[in-house]
């Protein structure tokens, strides 16, 4: 059960990162070649992610193991500002585990520390990026739903709680502001980008990942919203070129200083 829950974190951490590995100079580098690799991109990220099993969770928390002290940001200061609002160090370090794994699923050389902190910035700045233009769109998240998912994880990992947010850098108050964000971001791609979610999609996954894991998975209702924003990362892999140039849209218009 405690695999499944951290599964299921992971995935609401990973609103936007593949996209945004698409979405700067590499990416114009190999525009072409995205175009003919996308859908072989998607369903590799799809299966590697359905899957459960207790290899890939140990895969992904030896790739956070190897963090080296070099790469990890003094807490306290910001990395980057957006229009004015400050990117903190607490979720650069907390992203960078992530971005960091996915890179090198992807192929590319993760010894350049250097490019993969330009990676978890250029990530962190599309984030924000698309949280303060949903702001300016009038959206807002649903407070209940948020509660609603924190309720549902105590449920499940019990006296664990604590200890399964730690081990993937979070907070409860964190968590949930990251919860909160991911449910924005959703939004967004929902109204402004076109990309929706039905449930029979969502029930379909569902029942995949029940028949691919030898592990218990939690209810439907109770992995419903994280299922639907692991299917709207999948669908925004579809949209990248969509997508990209409406950062690049929101790049051009805001004031964006990298501080690290």
């Amino acid at each position: 059960m405690k695999k499944i829950i951290m599964l299921l974190m992971m995935m609401m951490t990973l609103a936007v990162i593949m996209v945004a590995c698409g979405n700067d100079d590499a990416a114009e580098e190999n525009n072409t070649e995205e175009d003919t690799s996308s859908e072989e991109t998607s369903e590799e990220t799809n299966e590697e992610t359905v899957a459960t099993d207790e290899e890939d969770t140990e895969s992904a928390q030896a790739q956070q193991n190897a963090i080296s002290d070099e790469e990890v940001v003094e807490e306290g200061q910001a990395v980057a500002t957006i229009n004015g609002e400050e990117v903190s160090a607490a979720k650069y370090n907390r992203i960078y585990p992530t971005v960091k794994n996915m890179l090198q699923q992807y192929g590319q050389d993760v010894e350049d520390t250097d490019a993969v902190k330009d990676q978890v910035l250029n990530e962190l700045i599309t984030q924000e990026l698309i949280l303060q233009d949903a702001k300016e769109e009038g959206l807002e998240v649903d407070t209940e739903e948020v509660e609603s998912q924190i309720t549902a994880l105590k449920e499940q990992s019990g006296e664990d709680f604590a200890s399964i947010l730690e081990s993937e850098g979070f907070t409860e108050e964190s968590y949930k502001n990251q919860l909160e964000n991911d449910l924005m971001r959703n939004q967004y791609m929902e109204s402004v980008i076109g990309i929706t979610v039905t449930d029979e999609e969502v029930e379909e996954y569902y029942n995949q990942l029940k028949e691919q894991s030898d592990q218990e998975v939690p209810p439907l209702e109770e992995a419903e919203s994280t299922i639907k924003q692991q299917l709207t990362t999948q669908k925004q892999q579809e949209k990248q070129e969509e997508i990209s140039a409406k950062i690049e849209e929101l790049r051009e218009n805001a004031e964006i200083e990298k501080l690290i």
